[in-house]
């Protein structure tokens, strides 16, 4: 019985005893791996707390950037070179998020490197949490792009107005506030309205517009209109930029910021370290930058060549046909006074088996860009029936006051201040106290030329039915038509086109490429901030 009970007493031992040493290597287990994983999550919270002071700094400074310099050129981007400097932007030392207890960041500015069109920023944000910190380095880009206000067949910097069943756009619409149609004109791409405190504009699409289904577009659209996506059939290739047979509205959306034609000093220096020129039978007319007005006339087998950006810094007259790859700036007034025509214009085919090849011999094709610092406007406006007809729509109540550049006073803009800001006051048929070659007074959407020789070179507005061209302007596109194609597009603060006949707007989807296979040399905007590397340390 003694021995027995011995016997049980050493088992209960020794089971005690294993069960000790394993209940003592879980325990020791358990606080080995939970203390890994609080490392783990507190390098994880480390981390995403790294990353979020580089987030707030590359925003802070975007948004600082952009209130001091709304429509930067190239040369203000060396605000960045004495960065980090707490008079301008004041970096995060020791900041705390609320959503990570116990964290804390900072933030430092290593290195600004300077490129042509921006500045490559270095950061390094440092993070602790508990006992871990972690390190990361991002190089942030600050830079310009191609707007996207070029991503339209028509953008208006105002309200929008398509008036007319005969109008028929070939791309998407924009406007930077509401979006009115009448006469169901036909889009066949998306149309958008603005929110625009501004302009008091709730960003509101009224009226009623129509689209092409894909198989009449296939069979009716212009070789010139951009193609169908897909482009072959409902298994072909994707085309993103291609008509795909529906119109949708987006009202109340969000305003694009429109570039602005300011100090062309920028323009000029492009223009002459990139070589541009516009050379007519052999002879150059235009070596980078022409101090002087200029009118252009071209032929079939006298083309005016355009190849690079190039700056008149007065009157630019246009007609005829165009070849080569080019964008004229004019530090007034733009006027188209009879046909532009490409001689190797770009096309589409629809449907379109092989777009690759499409688009590599459309990246051949001719194009102009026509950038006025004043205003483009279109036809004889010397003649009756153009003033009476489109006068009306180019003054006040049509049109309203608005804020320009300051240095728009050298061409009569800059009528009065509000605060510190200056303002002109929508009336384009106001003189704008410059005077014309013979003497007389000019008005803003007249040229620099007499009557009288405008009147011999211009067409009557029932004779301009083409213009192959993207176009933009600080201020109005103006112009009476007939039956009229534009193969570009549109840009603008004020619109006032009067047509009879009809109005086709074929939307050159090549622009909307520029970013990353063409280089036309259009107004640029600010960009977004781009992370173009970020490692651990």
């Amino acid at each position: 019985m003694h021995k027995k009970e011995g016997s049980i007493l050493i088992f209960f031992y020794l089971v005690l005893i294993v069960f000790s040493i394993l209940l003592a290597n879980f325990l020791t287990r358990s606080i080995v791996e939970n203390r890994a994983a609080l490392r783990q999550r507190e390098l994880l919270q480390a981390y995403y707390l790294a990353e979020a002071g580089i987030n707030e700094v590359k925003r802070g400074l975007f948004d600082t950037f952009r209130q001091i310099y709304p429509h930067p050129t190239p040369s203000d981007f060396s605000w960045f070179d004495t960065l980090p400097d707490p008079d301008k932007y004041t970096l995060p030392v020791n900041a705390t998020l609320s959503t990570v207890r116990g964290g804390r960041y900072t933030v430092n500015i290593t290195n600004v490197t300077s490129l042509s069109e921006g500045r490559d920023v270095t950061f390094i944000s440092e993070a602790w949490v508990g006992n871990t910190s972690k390190r990361i380095t991002a190089v942030v880009r600050y830079g310009l792009r191609p707007s996207r206000v070029f991503d339209y067949a028509y953008f208006i910097n105002n309200y929008g107005w398509f008036w007319g069943g005969g109008i028929k756009s070939q791309g998407d619409i924009r406007s930077n506030g509401d979006f009115s149609f009448c006469g169901n004109p036909t889009v066949n791409g998306d149309i958008y309205a603005s929110i625009n405190p501004e302009l008091g504009a709730n960003g509101d699409i009224s009226g009623n517009s129509r689209h092409d289904d894909i198989s009449y577009y296939r069979n009716h659209a212009d070789s010139t209109a951009r193609p169908t996506n897909p482009t072959a059939d409902e298994e072909g290739c994707e085309y993103s930029d291609g008509y795909d047979g529906s119109s949708q509205k987006f009202p109340h959306s969000e305003m694009l910021n429109m570039p602005y034609l300011g100090d062309l000093n920028y323009y000029k220096s492009l223009a002459i370290s990139q070589g541009g020129t516009i050379k007519q039978g052999g002879v150059t007319l235009v070596n980078g930058v022409l101090d002087d007005n200029i009118v252009l006339i071209g032929t079939e087998n006298n083309p005016i060549e355009v190849n690079g950006p190039v700056v008149v810094t007065g009157d630019v007259l246009i007609k005829g046909v165009v070849t080569g790859q080019g964008t004229i700036y004019s530090g007034r007034n733009t006027h188209i006074i009879g046909d532009i025509t490409y001689k190797n214009p770009p096309a589409w085919p629809k449907p379109d088996t092989d777009p690759d090849t499409t688009d590599a011999q459309n990246a051949e094709k001719d194009f102009l860009g026509l950038s006025a610092k004043g205003n483009i406007i279109v036809g004889d406006y010397t003649r009756n029936d153009w003033q009476t007809v489109v006068g009306s729509y180019i003054k006040p109540p049509f049109t309203k006051a608005y804020k320009v550049d300051p240095s728009d006073s050298d061409i009569g803009y800059v009528q009065y201040y509000v605060g510190d800001d200056p303002y002109f006051n929508g009336d384009y048929t106001a003189f704008d106290g410059g005077k014309k070659t013979d003497g007389g007074k000019r008005r803003f959407y007249e040229s620099s030329f007499s009557d009288s020789y405008i009147h011999s070179i211009a067409e009557p507005s029932n004779k301009i039915h083409r213009v192959d061209a993207v176009t933009y302007t600080n201020h109005l596109f103006s112009g009476r038509v007939g039956s009229f194609t534009m193969n570009g597009s549109i840009v603008a603060r004020d619109e006032a086109i009067v047509y009879s006949g009809s109005i086709t707007m074929n939307y050159d989807i090549r622009v909307k490429k520029s970013a990353e296979r063409y280089n036309f040399y259009l107004p640029r905007e600010l960009d977004i901030p781009r992370t173009r590397y970020m490692e651990e340390n």
